[in-house]
């Protein structure tokens, strides 16, 4: 296990300087355990905190060895109760027969596919996790990291493998910390915007990213340095509103306002009125 470890260390520090959401880092994770540790499938969980104050788990990634698995088998309520009911117990499990955690009907298609053992992996951190990267995150929060890496495995695995997924996802953690993709515990919510007045009028208003040249789209990336700024750029999408960003990127509002009047100063985003007409600059940086 140990030259495993040196090889995934080493490929993760080439790789985490090219990843720009925590996402990115999660399937590199689940593909790289799975073809270098020789493991079937894993299922990378994540604690995810709403608005409102509920939390659900959802996969955050998932990587399997067998590409003909029917995905159902791979992704079911069944498996998702067991991960759930982990992570909120905080349990890292050694491997157990597959009969012994999963219920008949779901234990006898797993096996059927050489799914025959199951362990997990638990990691808890107070580093904040981004909403996964896609259209549905508007009412996320970045939460506090509650992790669970649960992976099936052909043989029963090497007594070391548990201990070194461990030691391999604090060091991505480490790591991911370092280059701005999980987030310090103080990030607070930017106020939520008054129905009224220029602050609501600003709030409503949806950046769009400029590229002066679509052949170097990934060196605007590295030419922002600061890791708020360089956050908010990367939120950008083209369709959500700074209201929205403001709640996916977890600036406070000092922050959020000073990245936005950068990334204008600089030339690298245009703002839009809802329906599409461009807004004046200059005002606008009045109000920043």
């Amino acid at each position: 296990m140990g030259n495993h470890q040196l090889v995934i260390f080493t490929q993760l520090l080439q790789t985490i300087p090219t990843l720009h959401h925590a996402d990115g880092l999660l399937h590199w994770l689940a593909q790289i355990f799975v073809h270098r540790m020789e493991l079937e499938v894993v299922h990378i969980w994540t604690l995810q905190g709403y608005n409102s104050g509920r939390t659900t788990i959802e996969l955050r990634a998932m990587a399997s060895r067998q590409q003909k698995v029917p995905q159902q088998i791979l992704i079911n309520t069944h498996i998702a109760k067991v991960a759930e009911r982990t992570l909120h117990e905080h349990h890292t499990l050694v491997p157990q027969v597959t009969e012994a955690i999963f219920s008949v009907q779901a234990a006898r298609l797993l096996t059927k596919h050489n799914l025959n053992y199951w362990a997990c992996y638990y990691l808890s951190s107070n580093v904040l996790i981004p909403p996964a990267n896609n259209e549905h995150a508007l009412d996320k929060v970045n939460t506090p990291l509650r992790m669970l890496i649960s992976f099936f495995t052909r043989q029963p695995p090497n007594p070391r493998l548990i201990p070194t997924v461990g030691q391999i996802t604090q060091q991505a953690i480490s790591l991911a910390c370092n280059h701005g993709l999980l987030l310090p515990e103080n990030q607070h919510l930017l106020p939520a915007p008054r129905p009224s007045g220029r602050a609501s009028t600003l709030l409503e208003l949806i950046p769009l990213r400029i590229f002066k040249n679509a052949a170097n789209q990934g060196q605007h990336t590295q030419l922002i340095p600061n890791r708020q700024i360089r956050r908010l750029y990367l939120s950008i999408d083209g369709r959500r509103s700074l209201a929205a960003l403001a709640t996916l990127t977890q600036l406070n509002q000092r922050d959020f306002m000073l990245a936005l009047r950068t990334l204008i100063t600089q030339g690298q985003i245009e703002l839009y009125e809802p329906n599409g007409y461009p807004v004046d600059h200059a005002s606008i940086l009045e109000t920043l």
